[in-house]
């Protein structure tokens, strides 16, 4: 009385002619939600806006929104990275926080 039914054949959508590998092979993909969480992105966002640092976690997170929606993903994480660079604190840290492998031939 039961009878066997099949399902049908899986489908698939995907856009011809798109390439993402092609076209953003060169773009950074950025970790917002890690940077909105170190003390050193939230020192840069204080100093860029003169905001308290007591509260930073109640204004960060619209400063990185407005920030990317008026310059851009790559032109925001770019100008973090160069105060982060100059700045000199963290040389032995990327961006992120994560410790830079000593280079073996210094020197």
């Amino acid at each position: 009385m039961s009878e066997i039914v099949s399902k049908p054949p899986t489908q698939s959508v995907s856009v011809a002619g798109f390439k993402a590998d092609l076209y953003a092979a060169d773009e950074v993909k950025i970790d917002w939600n890690t940077l909105l969480n170190i003390p050193k992105f939230q020192m840069y966002a204080t100093e860029k806006t003169g905001r308290s640092i007591g509260n930073v976690m109640e204004w960060i997170v619209d400063f990185m929104r407005q920030e990317v929606n008026q310059r851009g993903e790559q032109v925001a994480f770019q100008d973090y990275s160069m105060w982060h660079d100059k700045k000199g604190y963290w040389k032995n840290e990327d961006v992120y926080g994560a410790l830079i492998e000593a280079k073996e031939n210094d020197g």
